[in-house]
């Protein structure tokens, strides 16, 4: 089997599962050729704007046509107008020969500017159906890739231009089509009542229209070029204005009169930002008055020459009317369609960003393992696994083997850096190793579907999930599908201690956690830990991994908890990482983790007794509560 990449190459059966899907995720942007993909551009944003508002899009094309008919109708009814003035005028004829002609125009000057305020306003509500859509795809991608695709500096480059052109840019280009199609029937419209007319003025405007398109092609590569450029730069001063105006930050900023140097960084970025727009700007304004300015040299040459036409006998007085209002129309609609042809270049290279992203998803499902895990394993077995971090040159596990059995608590400990958070992830289902296998029971993880794996596992992080929701819902997020189970969010809540908090709280279990809504109770770092523990509970899964789950609470707390690990985990397989070596003592096995390697394993007594790392700094954590003679 073949998978065919976003740059058309075809990946080999036989290739890398997670390469395939960073090659897919990460495809060049600038590639050649981006006018022959137009139409694979066009056909993806009809079907996205389609498919979220059918009924819209189509009432806006609609629309869209007859305003473009409807412009060439009032020509043609104006000059039927002016030939019955002149009529009557000479006395042929009497007042009454001009009114049906005039009643027609009105009519139709009425439903030209009733279509063109319709358009508007659904446009208005297309727009916003078309960003819940088009966004929805791209967070259906950012949810799929697997974790390691975030520590991907490229990724998240390409993920910022997917989301912010997700909002916008499909529907400006589904429209800009419309206002092709719009023009197109004007224009035809205006060609066939000019032939009729005058030939010759159709050829004139027609060569007007030249300078405008080349000024527009032109001018969408340079705006382009510019947002390309600016990607990484404007995820910089995003994350310096999120660090200014959040409250995870507000205390330490304050603390160290962090502001001004903030402030400083983000505004040069802006004012870099800046330079490079008046640059591109001024170029774009240099195109666009070059464009005009020949464009409007045929124009007026076009109306001289219908001045000396009217002055030479060749044309009468409605004709010529008629044909000076249907080259002003015809060289307005050329010009919005050299805008529209523009504005459409401009957003199939923005749109190019969206789809090559969203098209990842069908990459991602065709290489999801077909594999399960449909239940607690009795061992989990890693088997000479090793991983690297694409940011880093040294592999942080390298060569890592080690059994868990059903029911076991098994501690992670080691110095910061030395893999254990890193080792829970792969045991987690997170990440995938670069080498080795990881097999529960006789299943290899990397061959089974990760969601079917991470039913089975409930993991609550050091850097755990604060989540703006009500306390029963950071409860119930553990197992979303069992949230109105009442009896088993108490049972989660009292386990974790975290019960009384919770009831004291404004609101109680409905109150919104966290001061960022209006209304909602701000928390500890420790008791916002409890609550994350009672999640942990409430997913009630066989396999547990807890990493430095008592970090923010205090001492007794802490105490409580791993004193009573194995009945608040009872039936379950426990995998704990700590640097606080106290807490790992009563573990049915210990594995020391150094440098990205196992350098030791078994009991607190064992790994006592043999003097190595382990003993070095439980024995150095151990002083730092003693005193030289041993007391507290």
């Amino acid at each position: 089997m073949t998978v065919e990449a976003d740059d058309g190459q075809e990946l080999p059966a036989g290739a890398d599962r997670s390469e395939e899907v960073r090659r897919a995720v990460d495809v060049h942007v600038a590639r050649p050729g981006r006018l022959r993909r137009l139409p694979r551009l066009l056909r993806h944003a009809f079907r996205l704007v389609w498919s979220a508002a059918p009924r819209e899009f189509a009432i806006t094309a609609v629309l869209q046509i007859l305003g473009g008919v409807g412009l060439a109708a009032q020509v043609l009814i104006g000059q039927r107008v002016l030939r019955r003035t002149i009529d009557i005028s000479d006395g042929t004829h009497g007042a009454g020969w001009v009114v049906p002609p005039l009643i027609a125009l009105a009519a139709v000057t009425a439903l030209v500017a009733f279509a063109a305020i319709a358009r508007t306003e659904l446009q208005r509500l297309l727009s916003e159906l078309v960003a819940r859509r088009s966004f929805s795809q791209v967070l259906d991608v950012a949810s799929a890739v697997e974790l390691l695709e975030y520590d991907s500096p490229t990724f998240l480059d390409r993920l910022q231009r997917a989301r912010v052109n997700s909002f916008g840019r499909p529907l400006q280009m589904a429209t800009g089509v419309l206002g092709l199609v719009s023009s197109f029937a004007a224009i035809g419209s205006l060609t066939v009542a000019l032939l009729v007319i005058e030939p010759l003025f159709l050829v004139v405007v027609l060569l007007g229209y030249a300078p405008l398109w080349l000024a527009s092609t032109h001018m969408a590569r340079s705006l382009y070029r510019f947002s390309v450029d600016q990607t990484e730069r404007d995820r910089q001063r995003d994350y310096l204005g999120f660090v200014l105006s959040r409250k995870e930050e507000a205390a330490e900023i304050r603390a160290f009169d962090l502001g001004p140097f903030f402030r400083g960084r983000y505004e040069r970025l802006w004012s870099e930002r800046l330079a490079a727009l008046r640059t591109v700007v001024r170029g774009r304004l240099r195109l666009g008055l070059l464009g005009g300015l020949l464009s409007s040299m045929l124009l007026a040459g076009c109306l001289g020459l219908l001045a000396a036409f009217i002055g030479s006998g060749r044309m009468d007085v409605a004709d010529a009317g008629a044909a000076a209002g249907a080259v002003i129309i015809l060289s307005q609609r050329l010009q919005l369609m050299a805008g529209s042809a523009g504005s459409l270049l401009e957003s199939s290279m923005f749109v190019e960003d969206f789809t090559d992203f969203v098209e990842t998803m069908p990459v991602l499902e065709a290489q999801r393992p077909t594999g399960e895990v449909t239940g607690p394993f009795d061992r989990l077995s890693v088997d000479e696994i090793s991983f690297s971090y694409p940011s880093r040159s040294e592999p942080a596990l390298e060569r890592v083997s080690l059994d868990i059995e059903r029911g076991q608590v098994v501690a992670l400990v080691g110095e910061n850096g030395s893999g254990k958070t890193t080792l829970a992830k792969l045991l987690a289902g997170l990440y995938q190793p670069t080498s080795g296998q990881i097999r529960w029971d006789d299943s290899v993880l990397s061959e089974c579907d990760p969601a079917t794996v991470r039913q089975q596992v409930g993991v609550i992080f050091q850097d755990f999930a604060k989540y703006m929701l009500s306390a029963e819902e950071n409860i119930t997020a553990g197992r979303p599908e069992r949230a109105d189970d009442r009896a088993r969010i108490h049972e989660a809540a009292q386990r974790a201690g975290a019960e009384d908090l919770i009831l004291g709280l404004q609101g109680g279990y409905s109150g919104r956690l966290g001061a960022s809504f209006q209304g909602g109770n701000d928390l500890s770092l420790g008791q916002w830990q409890r609550v994350a523990l009672a999640r942990a509970f409430f997913r009630d899964s066989p396999f547990l991994i807890l990493d430095e789950p008592t970090a923010s609470l205090d001492p007794r707390a802490e105490a409580d908890l791993f004193d009573n690990i194995r009945e608040l985990y009872r039936d379950r397989t426990v995998l704990l990482i700590s640097h606080r070596f106290s807490t790992v003592r009563s573990a049915d096995r210990i594995f020391v983790l150094a440098g990205g390697r196992i350098v030791d394993d078994g009991t607190h007594e064992e790994l006592m007794a043999r003097r190595g790392l382990y003993a070095e700094l439980f024995t150095l954590q151990a002083a730092s509560y003693l005193g030289a003679g041993g007391e507290a």
